[in-house]
């Protein structure tokens, strides 16, 4: 029973049948009917042998599957587009959690929850989840692997053997000139325009004429006489193949002839406007009149009239000007270049507005360059020209396709694609310049004939205005002109005679007219041309009805001597009549009279174009000679003639050469053949025929200007081999093509091909049949084969000519197998076994071709070895389709040898055996020719020999490189040999990425070869680079790591795991940035050599990607057999491959526009620099394309090139496919197509890299020592998740990642182990993904990682969570923040449906976990919103702080970080206290982890310096027992950490001036001195106290600690201040002006200039009165509030201004609602305000949390003012030492005149009267005392004021003395006014 999957593998045994084609195909042809001469029976031998050579249908030899050894990609190949998040934009609504405040944040807030994964908490098989997660995995999976990411197209090309053009014209470039419009001001008469291209650098006319006739019908009508049939071109198609910057259009005006000089004629239209008055419209209608008359009598002759020049180049480069010649564009456009190049253009439009007068004198081309070249310098020559105004506006397109109703120079209608109705146009024929020359392809015979100059100055009869007519004659008989003259437009198609235009009374007229003409194809000794001259009567005689007078004439053949004739002639004029018969051949008629005595007085030029008549004297001799050879002549003439006809060969000039080198190649290879079948005699002669092909080959070769393709073939001879070579036949055995190739049925014309005949030249050859011993006269009886011949031929040359042969060896090789293709194919050998196709002789000779040729490579120069050694492997490559494989791959194995063996001692053979391998693994059946037994396919045993062919018998050979793989696989081996020995250490950078790009490319070429599309098929080939795997294994050190590079990023929002840990665990006092050397994701593979022996980027990517290609495609189970055999350590080196890939093939995103531009700018620069330099020799077209990129040491790998050779390299715009582009940048859409195919490349490589992984894993459970194995599984996976990824490849390895940990927990949670810490902190950046898809799975994740971890690690995993999001601070946005809420809540909706933890204490904890995790990421996306609010910053970095009490490193970052804040700030107590809360945490620490004597016992030791250090004591006790984890590791948790924090402290402290709190500190840092002895230490120590201690005698109350104000947020512009109250700390002298400007200012910039506003009072806020849509500031004054027992501990200065908590203000207000009214009206409310911490604090403002309010009436207010102003006095009075300034000015503000009546008022209002409330009984006591109080502290400040004062300020003293007397007086009635009442109560 037949196996089914060998079905599809059969037709990889063997090669098909139908493996080559011998194909004669039609002809192309530009025109409907081709061009053929009009009369085939009269052909000379030659022009037939020409006609033959450009008709032949042509012969191609095909391989019907060569297009799969390059084929082109799969066509309509759609990419998905693949979704990354660095690509999108988002315009995520924000919703901020409402709740800020403590009590709010006790409670989680969460978004909706978004959809979840259902069934991920089901139990589940794993085996299950391992098969639904590949078959996810593997759906939609790209097949053609290498669609992203393709070989160099460059490097293709230059190992590419294209199909050459075939045969036909060459257009380098061509543009169409539409004429729109051509008039003069005035319309007076018909007007001719006549066209044609001009190169002013070469100083060469370089097109033929192009007649225009835009003249109206009126004006036509007036020039017809009766109707014809004429031709009327509007558009015009010019060629230029060497453009210059200096091509001119032309233009010519020409009118008919009329009486008068140009300047007669020209004078109405300067001066005769069209619109001027009726006088000017009668002269414009006379001049009408006048021109009718003359356009009817005198219409045949023209005369020059007008011209202009158009600079053609400016005009397509920079759309033209204005003038009628361009001035400037000749400098602009001069260089040292010969070539211009012209840029693609679009359509250009331009209008001539002026003309100037043609010189009667100045009418040959050299005047008409030298106006122009003139016009460029400031010359007057120009300027004396009358201008002609006029409009002539015509459009110049590019050609790209072939317009209709479109002929030839030769009149021959083009095929076009077009069928759209249009006007008739014209190509318009090129004429080379010298130099440039192209292979005739096409049938032409045209002959240009220029009269240039005739002298009638001595003829005695008037001969003024003398026109010359001409005439292309059949015979003698003057009536016999042919019609053979193309007309112009306006004109019949052909006419017979052409006339010159008039030049008026000149009798030594020049002439510029060109007359073409189609030349007979049968031309004879009797054609000739005939001038007739005559004389022009421009007015009417009645004596004479016809205006000509003859005047003379004269006639010159065509032919001489056969030959046809060209170049300048001087003809003597004949006066006399002609005869009836006159001599052709010589101009000495009797009898006829001649002007001058027979002098040459008429001067003309012949200029013939064509492709049948040469004009090379010998090269004519070559093609009669070879006519003349006869096979049934005897050997010995034979032999002369082809003797004679080489010899005229060898002395043509290249430039005709290759005009008929199809010809000639088709003339000289028949030769060959007849001269090798003539034994002895003719050796010589078939030894200098195939000289002569040497040299003709070798000069197309070396020709500066001839064309080459990629690989240096000449296009021309590429060309003749690939279509028109056939292997040339005898003539008595000629068949027809038709009867050979019509069919391509061997059967029906197998007899006919067996005519064939056989080379005897050689005894060594035994013909493969019998042949036939010649006649007795010697006449060559037996047939021969030309590919034998051929070959000896090759071998047996020798010297200089064998050195040619081997530089130019393919194109012999070509010819060979051509031949040999088509004698298969006539001998119907096609069906025979390889072995018998070809004799054994045959193919002995091949190998010594092959052995020669690699000497020939081994011992010449690199420099020309490069073309042999890849002519070479074309060669075997086409040998593989035609003869004995196992012949052929020994030939390969030996060249291959040789240049192995001697590329030691000449280093660039390295490069030439990666090449000669590239070639010969290109073969379409290479797959085939990788397995074994072959060839000994059989039907009945198919099953059989296919199992053998792609199966091993050993496993393990199948996976290495061993001998038997090498002998079954030969060229794969040979390869994969190749690549094992180029990524050794010592191999060069070049000749590395040669043979990864060969592999690459053969690779590709796999892919894209649909015969290997099945699956079956294409894991079968996959098997045949198993081995490979081991080798790029083994190169491990040298691969190349991406992340290690320097490329620019486009995302860095996931973040290095490495690098972030690295900031969770170091310290955060130590500023130190990480090492590097920490990052095992960004650092060399351990293992890795030097970067010197680092094999370069894009060498490493191709051959991971070529890795990753066997990965793919090779069977599973394979791939498992080969994984289970590799030892634990090779594992692991696997693995960091993977790794390697997933670093390699990371996405880069879509580009910015700023990349676009820079792209653009620097595509431009770039190119036009290698334009120059490869424009100006410097570099080859193919070894350009080699060294696109720069290698160390590359001058040392090529040698320089020799200067010969540089200047036989032309870079040629057709030769290049990248020098095609030099001026295209790419688009944008360009560089999005570019990044789609990025996308996919990244999502496709790492789906590979995850296949991997799961054959990894499903073996590790059978493994001993798997946890290693495991490990680096997770590494390679965190990896790829730190990477830019798509959202569909972070779905499958999310879906991976859970898999690993369900089925191996133990590794992820090992205390050893980093894998966890770096995974939980890339799932919380994952669930800040803008798309809801990641989030969901990273949600997942973590949600199942804290489930697993929960009994045993879950404080573990909540503290690497934390801590994650931590260390991601900076970096959260708005949006992070946003989605991270969204993945909260998804999280939560697992929490609350996970039955199996509802009853565990699992709930509680991820809640509260949930809510850290909240608060720290909605504080840390506040600060990058706050970036301006220095204040609101610090409450927000407080805020995480405060959340990361329990992770003690984090915390102390935090306080670190807001400590620098208020340096930068200069507050330096609030600076000072963040690192005495730190010092404090430290002391916690050591305390509780090592409890040392001499250590503070915790933060209890810091309360005197602040009570709030106390909070830093509510650590949990569980995170000290995490030391092991990694946290509280570095130096800060030490005791020199600690003394470092205090010796900071002490430092800030000293700065603020809080000296006592130094004290403090070192009342901590003393013991630790002690203890330890520090002798010196302690010494510092009590200098510093008694510093300090001399500073507070001497500052005790100069110092100025801070001034407190409350401040109120009102409005919800605020945000979650709204409401809120908070009390500021600003420095000592603030003002309430200033801190109320200063925040108005601020809130302004934030918020609006109108929308914020002070409140200017401090009564309670009602925010119903406020506008919602504005910010409100409340700012008051507030002091220090002390009760008494407080006054008591707090004496002095600095109690009173540190640790405060309680701050008080007061409101004045009265019962009407006024804030101040009358004294007795005037009430007060005091408000005590509680903070939530004590001042001086790590903050500046600390929020309020208690209000208490305190109402006076208004005595008990005036009290209050009283005992103030008193306490004032007595302080006053007592300060020691005295303060005069201070006690007088407290002195006035009590007793001075105008505070006296405030007092004494205040006496008059509350103590004149008795109150009635006897509640106020005890307060008017009390005032009465303040009263006393107040007089008696008055006087004894007046007594001291008095000891104080000098002399000068007795009379003050005296004024206050008696100010104190009068208020003493006023107040004494009211001081003794007592209360019965008070005083019986007291009394009793």
């Amino acid at each position: 029973m037949a196996n089914p999957e060998l079905g599809s593998l059969q037709n990889l045994v063997d090669f098909p049948e139908d493996d080559v084609d011998v194909v004669l195909s039609s002809r192309e042809c530009r025109t409907i009917n081709p061009a053929v001469p009009d009369n085939w029976n009269n052909l000379t031998p030659q022009v037939r042998s020409c006609v033959e050579t450009y008709t032949r249908n042509w012969l191609t030899v095909t391989r019907r599957y060569h297009k799969y050894s390059n084929g082109s990609r799969r066509k309509g190949l759609n990419l998905p587009h693949q979704v990354f998040e660095c690509d999108e934009n988002f315009n995520v609504e924000m919703q901020r959690f409402q709740s800020s405040d403590a009590a709010q944040a006790d409670e989680l807030q969460t978004e909706a929850p978004e959809r979840f994964i259902q069934g991920l908490l089901r139990p589940t098989d794993l085996k299950e989840v391992d098969r639904r997660n590949e078959m996810i995995r593997k759906s939609g999976r790209l097949a053609d692997l290498f669609t992203l990411y393709p070989p160099s197209a460059e490097e293709e090309a230059a190992h590419y053997r294209a199909i050459p053009q075939s045969p036909s014209e060459q257009f380098e470039y061509r543009f169409q000139i539409n004429f729109l419009e051509f008039r003069f001001e005035i319309e007076i008469e018909p007007l001719f325009l006549i066209l044609a291209l001009y190169d002013l650098k070469e100083r060469k006319k370089i097109s033929e004429n192009f007649y225009l006739d835009l003249n109206s019908e009126e004006f036509q009508d007036v020039l017809q006489a009766q109707p014809r049939l004429l031709t009327y071109f509007r558009k015009a198609i010019f060629s230029i193949t060497q453009p210059s910057a200096e091509v001119y259009l032309v233009i010519k005006v020409e009118k008919v002839l009329q009486q008068g000089s140009i300047a007669d004629c020209v004078e109405p239209y300067t001066t005769i406007k069209e619109s001027e008055t009726a006088k000017s419209k009668e002269k414009i209608g006379k001049l009408r009149f006048q021109a009718a008359s003359s356009c009817q009598r005198l219409r045949l002759y023209r005369m020059p009239f007008a011209w202009a020049a158009v600079d053609l180049m400016r005009l397509i480069s920079n759309r033209g000007s204005q003038s009628s010649l361009d001035r400037g564009s000749i400098i602009a456009g001069s260089g040292s270049d010969n070539k211009h190049n012209i840029l693609p253009f679009g359509s250009v439009q331009h209008s001539l507005n002026t003309f100037n007068k043609q010189e009667e004198d100045k009418l040959s081309d050299e005047d008409l360059m030298k106006f122009i070249t003139d016009d460029k310098k400031p010359s007057p020559l120009l300027r004396r020209l009358r201008k002609i105004p006029g409009v002539f506006r015509f459009e110049v397109t590019a050609v790209k396709d072939t317009p209709s109703f479109c002929l030839t120079p030769d009149f021959l209608e083009l095929k076009s694609p077009n069928n759209e109705n249009s006007e008739l146009a014209l190509e318009v024929l090129e004429f080379p310049l010298p130099g440039l020359s192209t292979p005739h392809t096409m049938y032409r015979n045209l002959l240009y004939v220029y009269p240039q100059f005739l002298n009638f100055t001595n003829r005695q009869m008037s001969a003024r205005n003398i026109t010359v007519k001409i005439q292309f004659m059949g015979s003698e008989d003057t009536s016999s002109a042919l019609p053979v003259i193309f007309g112009k437009s306006g004109h019949p198609e052909y006419v017979k005679e052409s006339y010159t235009p008039v030049a008026y009374h000149s009798r030594s007229p020049l002439f510029s007219e060109e007359v073409k003409i189609k030349l007979p194809s049968d031309l004879t000794k009797d054609n000739h041309l005939l001038f007739t001259f005559y004389h022009i009567n421009c007015q009417s005689k009645q004596s004479q009805d016809c205006p000509e007078v003859p005047l003379g004439y004269t006639w010159l053949s065509i032919l001489d001597n056969g030959y046809l004739r060209c170049g300048t002639f001087e003809l003597p004029i004949c006066l006399d009549k002609l005869p009836f018969l006159y001599s052709v051949t010589s101009t000495s008629v009797p009898g006829l009279k001649w002007l001058d005595n027979r002098k040459a007085i008429f001067k003309l030029e012949l200029r013939p174009v064509s492709t049948v008549h040469t004009q090379d004297r010998n090269l004519e001799q070559f093609f009669t000679l070879c006519d003349a050879v006869d096979e049934h002549r005897p050997l010995v003439h034979q032999a002369e003639a082809l003797s004679q006809a080489v010899s005229m060969l060898k002395l043509v000039r290249l430039e005709e050469l290759v005009q008929f080198l199809n010809v000639v190649l088709d003339k000289l290879l028949p030769l060959l053949l007849l001269s090798s079948g003539m034994g002895a005699e003719g050796a010589p002669v078939t030894k200098e025929i195939f000289e002569v092909l040497i040299v003709i080959v070798d000069q197309l070769h070396c020709g500066e200007e001839m064309k080459k393709d990629l690989l240096g073939r000449s296009h021309y001879l590429a060309s003749y081999v690939h279509y028109i070579f056939s292997t040339p036949v005898l003539q008595e055995t000629r068949a027809t093509e038709s009867e050979k190739y019509a069919t391509l049925k061997p059967e029906a014309v197998a007899e006919l091909r067996r005519l064939r005949l056989r080379s005897i030249s050689d005894p060594a050859i035994q013909p493969s049949r019998s042949t036939e011993p010649k006649d007795r006269e010697g006449i060559l009886k037996q047939s021969k084969l030309f590919h034998e011949e051929l070959v000896y031929c090759i071998v047996f040359t020798s010297g200089e000519m064998r050195d040619k042969v081997y530089r130019q060896l393919w194109f012999f090789l070509e010819l060979l197998i051509k031949s040999m293709s088509q004698y298969l194919s006539d001998m119907d050998l096609w069906n025979s076994p390889p072995k018998r196709r070809f004799s054994e002789s045959f193919l002995g000779i091949i190998f010594t071709v092959v052995n020669i040729s690699t000497e020939f490579i081994k011992h010449q120069d690199a420099d020309i070895t490069e073309m042999t050694n890849l002519s070479l492997g074309f060669f075997l490559n086409d040998l593989l389709s035609l003869t004995d494989r196992g012949f052929v791959l020994r030939l390969i194995r030996h060249h291959h040898k040789e240049l192995l063996d001697n590329a030691v001692a000449q280093p660039h053979l390295h490069d030439r055996r990666i090449d000669f391998l590239r070639v010969v693994c290109s073969h379409e059946h290479f797959v085939t020719l990788n397995l074994p037994l072959a060839s000994s396919f059989e039907t009945q045993e198919g099953n059989e020999h296919v199992k053998d062919a792609t199966t091993h018998d050993s496993p393990v050979e199948m996976h290495s490189l061993s001998r038997k793989f090498r002998q079954q696989h030969f060229l794969v081996g040979l390869l994969l040999e190749e690549i094992a020995d180029v990524l050794k250490a010592d191999s060069g950078r070049l000749i590395r990425r040669k043979a990864v790009n060969l592999l690459h490319s053969l690779l590709a070429s796999h892919d894209r070869d649909s015969r290997l599309w099945d699956i079956k098929v294409k894991v079968k080939v996959a098997a045949l680079y198993l081995p490979f795997l081991g080798i790029v294994l083994s190169a491990l050190p040298q691969l190349q790591n991406m992340s290690d590079s320097d490329r620019s990023k486009l995302n860095a929002r996931y973040a290095n795991p490495r690098n972030v840990a690295s900031l969770i665990f170091t310290s955060p006092v130590v500023l130190t940035p990480p090492s590097p050397s920490t990052n095992r994701y960004s650092t060399p593979i351990t293992g890795f050599s030097s970067p010197g022996s680092a094999m370069a980027t894009e060498v490493t990517q191709t051959l991971l990607y070529c890795f990753l290609w066997v990965l793919k495609n090779a069977d599973d189970a394979t791939i498992k057999g080969w994984l289970q055999r590799l030892p634990t350590q090779h594992l692991l080196h696997f693995l960091e491959l993977l790794d390697l890939c997933v670093s390699n093939f990371e996405y880069e995103g879509q580009p910015s526009t700023e990349q676009i531009s820079s792209h653009i700018y620097r595509k431009s620069r770039d190119m036009k620099a290698r334009l120059e330099e490869s424009i100006f020799g410097t570099t080859g077209a193919r070894k350009e394309m080699m060294k696109r990129r720069e290698y160390p040491g590359i001058d040392r790998l090529f040698p320089p090139v020799s200067v010969s050779l540089q200047e036989k390299v032309r870079w040629r715009k057709d030769l290049t496919q990248w020098r095609q582009a030099v001026d295209k940048d790419k688009s944008k859409l360009e560089l999005q197509q570019e990044a789609l195919v990025s996308g996919n490349l990244t999502v496709e490589t790492n789906l590979i890299v995850l296949d991997t992984l799961e054959l990894v894993m499903q073996q590790c459970s059978s493994m001993p020592e798997f946890k290693p194995v495991v490990a680096g599984v997770l590494k390679v996976l965190i990896h790829s998740l730190c990477c830019n990824q798509s959202t569909l490849y972070l779905q499958n390895c999310f879906n991976t990642q859970r898999a690993v940990i369900a089925k191996f927990p133990d590794v992820l949670f090992d205390e050893d182990s980093e894998h966890c810490t770096d995974l939980c902190l890339l799932l919380l950046q994952r669930c800040m993904s803008r798309f809801e898809s990641t989030r969901v799975q990273a949600s997942a994740s973590l949600y199942l990682l804290m489930r697993q971890s929960y009994k045993v690690h879950f404080s573990r995993m909540k503290m690497y969570i934390t801590l994650s999001l931590a260390s991601l601070a900076e970096k959260i946005s708005n949006q992070d923040e946003y989605c991270l809420q969204k993945s909260l809540g998804t999280i939560l909706t697992y929490l609350e449906t996970d039955r199996a933890m509802q009853h565990t204490g699992f709930l509680t904890q991820v809640e509260e976990l949930l809510r850290n995790l909240k608060v720290v990421s909605g504080a840390t996306v506040k600060l990058q919103d706050f970036l301006k609010d220095v204040d609101m910053q610090i409450d927000l970095m407080y805020r995480i702080a405060k959340c990361l009490q329990n992770y003690l490193d984090l915390r102390l970052m935090w306080l670190r970080n807001i400590a620098m804040k208020h340096v930068e700030r200069k507050q330096f107590v609030e600076a000072a206290h963040c690192l005495v809360h730190s010092a404090a945490l430290v002391a916690e620490y050591l305390s509780r982890v090592e409890g040392f004597v001499h250590l503070p016992m915790g933060s209890v030791n810091f309360q005197k310096i602040s009570i709030n250090v106390l909070e830093e004591s509510l650590v949990c006790d569980e995170v000290f027992s995490m030391e092991r984890e990694g946290i509280c590791t570095g130096n800060c948790f030490s005791e020199e950490g600690l003394l470092e924090f205090l010796d900071d402290a002490v430092e800030l402290f000293n700065r603020a001036e809080c000296y006592e709190a130094v004290y403090e500190i070192y009342k901590i840092v003393i013991p630790i001195a002690e203890f330890h002895r520090n002798i010196k230490k302690l010494s510092v120590i009590h200098g510093n106290l008694k510093e300090t201690f001399d500073l507070i005698l001497r500052k005790d109350n100069k110092r100025m600690f801070g001034t407190f104000f409350r401040v109120g947020f009102y409005g919800s512009l605020f945000g979650e201040l709204d409401e809120q109250e908070y009390v500021y700390k600003e420095p000592g002298i603030t003002k309430l002006v200033e801190i109320s400007s200063k925040l108005q200012e601020f809130y302004k910039m934030q918020f609006g200039k109108d929308q914020v506003e002070v409140l200017k009072d401090s009564l309670p806020v009602k925010k119903e009165s406020l506008d919602p849509n504005k910010a409100y500031l409340q700012i008051t004054y507030v002091e220090p509030y002390f009760e008494e027992y407080e006054l008591k501990n707090r004496v002095a200065y600095y109690e009173r201004n540190s640790n405060v908590r309680r701050f008080i203000y007061s409101t004045p207000y009265t019962l009407n609602g006024r804030a101040h009214g009358e004294l007795s009206q005037q009430y007060k409310r005091k408000t005590i305000l509680t903070t939530l911490h004590a001042f001086p604090y790590i903050k500046t403002r600390i929020s309020i949390i208690e209000r208490q309010e305190i109402n006076l009436r208004p005595i008990e207010a005036v009290i209050e003012d009283m005992q103030k102003k008193t306490h004032e006095l007595a302080q006053a009075t007592t300060e020691n030492p005295p303060n005069m300034k201070l006690l007088q000015m407290v002195l006035q503000g009590s007793v001075g005149t105008t505070v006296n009546q405030g007092a004494l008022e205040v006496a008059q209002v509350f103590l004149s009267e008795i109150p009635d409330d006897p509640k106020l009984f005890r307060h008017h006591n009390k005032l009465r005392i303040c009263f006393k109080d107040f007089l008696k502290r008055c006087e004894d400040a007046l007594k001291k004021n008095k000891s104080l004062i000098t002399f000068d300020q007795l009379e003050y003293q005296h004024e206050l003395e008696r100010n104190y007397d009068a208020l003493a007086h006023n107040l004494q009635p009211f001081i003794n006014r007592r209360i019965p009442h008070l005083y019986v109560m007291t009394r009793l």
